[in-house]
């Protein structure tokens, strides 16, 4: 076996837990739109039965998924650890990342509807509101037992260094494409954002680096159309241009409402606040999409702001 496979059974588990929450969600879909909108509680809490059990399924069945492919990482890569795994009934029946029951959390659903009825929102719009609470329920009750299942798989583990590589998927958004291959420690793991397209698997810190990939690399292999589409054509064309990858996405993260500013880096140990000319003299820093403003259809003039407000490094 090789890392490859690895990475492949982590892949088959992402897809199959997110079967299992399609599924979950589609019974509590179901049956949320069968709700009386003149007696939403009651008739939710009739309607809630069935939900639980669908969800209390798929969460028992990604725990077993969870800890097969974990044996796989295992065995791949000789990682010992204790014939220790998670007792689907420990957790299967709660929401595993704050201990609340099913039922108490579904019954939520129906009083933050009452909520949304009771500040003015229409009957309509609070049904909505409604499903989209079910389903965001429904996906962290499943995803999240299958990180219990793997954290205490991880937890019991007597080789060192073994923690959570991240693997990227071509097509990922920007901040992830400079994760790639970062390690990460047994107990940490890492967040996703909705749609993330982003794997991790159980991993020895020397396997991780194997699976480490060149940002730049990955950038380059898209077209300039994908590029301005996942980097944003300001974005891509200061990276093309030369500008540092982490700079420029990272000063998205704190990008003013207007657009024109951001404060990322400017703390007094900033990079930005201590190695740029811009930064040194006290000015606010201005965003990437700024600075191709100002510089219009000047690529010289844009470079050379772009390394007045320290986006090369």
């Amino acid at each position: 076996m090789s890392t490859a496979d690895v990475v492949q059974a982590a892949s088959r588990h992402k897809e199959n837990t997110e079967k299992l929450t399609e599924a979950a969600f589609e019974r509590a879909g179901r049956a949320w739109k069968r709700v009386n909108p003149g007696a939403i509680v009651s008739s939710w809490q009739i309607l809630s039965a069935g939900v639980i059990g669908a969800v209390m399924l798929a969460q028992t069945e990604t725990i077993e998924n969870s800890n097969d492919y974990i044996d796989f990482a295992f065995n791949d890569q000789n990682i010992d650890g204790l014939d220790a795994k998670l007792r689907p009934g420990a957790i299967v029946g709660t929401m595993p990342a704050t201990g609340a029951t099913l039922d108490a959390a579904l019954a939520g659903v129906a009083y933050h509807a009452l909520d949304h009825i009771g500040r003015g929102r229409s009957v309509r719009e609070a049904m909505d509101g409604g499903m989209l609470d079910l389903a965001q329920l429904v996906q962290y009750a499943v995803a999240d037992s299958s990180r219990a299942s793997a954290k205490v798989r991880m937890g019991t583990t007597t080789t060192t260094s073994v923690g959570y590589t991240r693997v990227v998927s071509a097509g990922c958004c920007a901040r992830c494409a400079v994760l790639a291959g970062r390690f990460y420690r047994w107990n940490d793991g890492f967040l996703r954002h909705p749609n993330c397209l982003c794997l991790h698997f159980p991993a020895t810190s020397a396997v991780a680096a194997q699976t480490a990939t060149d940002p730049y690399e990955a950038f380059d292999a898209l077209s300039e159309a994908e590029q301005d589409r996942i980097y944003t054509k300001a974005g891509a064309e200061a990276i093309r241009n030369g500008a540092d990858m982490n700079q420029v996405i990272n000063s998205r993260r704190g990008m003013t409402t207007s657009g024109r500013f951001t404060s990322e880096g400017t703390t007094k140990s900033g990079y930005f606040r201590i190695s740029s000319e811009a930064g040194r003299a006290g000015k606010r820093r201005l965003s990437v999409d700024e600075l191709m403003r100002r510089a219009g259809n000047d690529k010289s003039r844009f470079v050379s702001l772009l390394t007045e407000y320290g986006y090369f490094v």
